[in-house]
């Protein structure tokens, strides 16, 4: 029973400064201080410190000599390295999905398109981030592909910072929509080649958006 506690409570600290992290409110090359992040959970800083470390094995953050922990900043070449990664095996996961698809998953996936637009509408970026993360997680679910699956998953806390550092960029919450139907009524229409042409496009924007910022040295 300590054992399952206490993985419990690693999982939930991990969770957090995840959290903490994607949502920026530990921004790129912020020193995270551990014994004022344990006390601030209410732990020790047993966890805390394990949570880093496994951040730092998913890219989070760094870990240097006589500093400690800060959040990783994003180069440009970390950036375009990952998103190619991405549009490539989203690309795939189209294709796939596009091939299997019954016409239930159509319309669940229409149902997170109007939920993307109805978050665009109030300016929810929060909402927004979520249905945008479950439009690509229903994609790549449906494409059957196991092992594609799993590599998804392992990129999905970069992931998830991308959209919140994309879709927080002014005009970008507008855009994303319009780029996520386009791709949505090429699935309909079972044009594989168009809709793997608009995931490519849709991803260039993202990396053109990261890169910028990057530049600016917002991330």
């Amino acid at each position: 029973m300590e054992t399952i506690e206490r993985r419990s409570l690693k999982e939930e600290v991990l969770t957090k400064i995840k959290e903490f992290i994607t949502k920026g409110r530990y921004v790129p090359g912020q020193r995270i201080v551990i014994d004022a992040l344990a006390k601030e959970l209410g732990v020790s800083v047993t966890p805390v410190r394990e949570a880093l470390h496994h951040l730092a094995a998913e890219g989070l953050v760094s870990v240097e000599p006589r500093k400690g922990f800060t959040v990783k900043k994003w180069e440009p070449k970390e950036i375009e390295d990952l998103l190619y990664l991405r549009m490539y095996l989203e690309k795939l996961a189209c294709r796939l999905f596009i091939e299997r698809a019954s016409e239930q998953d159509i319309e669940e996936l229409s149902m997170i398109v109007k939920q993307m637009d109805n978050a665009v509408q109030t300016s929810d970026l929060e909402a927004l981030t979520m249905f945008n993360s479950q439009f690509h997680k229903k994609i790549v679910r449906g494409s059957g592909n196991e092992e594609l699956l799993k590599i998804m998953e392992s990129l999905s806390a970069k992931l998830h910072r991308v959209r919140i550092l994309s879709l927080s960029y002014p005009g970008r919450m507008e855009q994303s929509c319009v780029e996520h139907k386009a791709i949505f009524d090429a699935i309909v229409e079972r044009n594989i080649p168009l809709a793997e042409q608009r995931v490519e496009e849709h991803i260039k924007k993202v990396m053109a958006t990261l890169l910028k910022r990057a530049q600016e040295g917002l991330i």
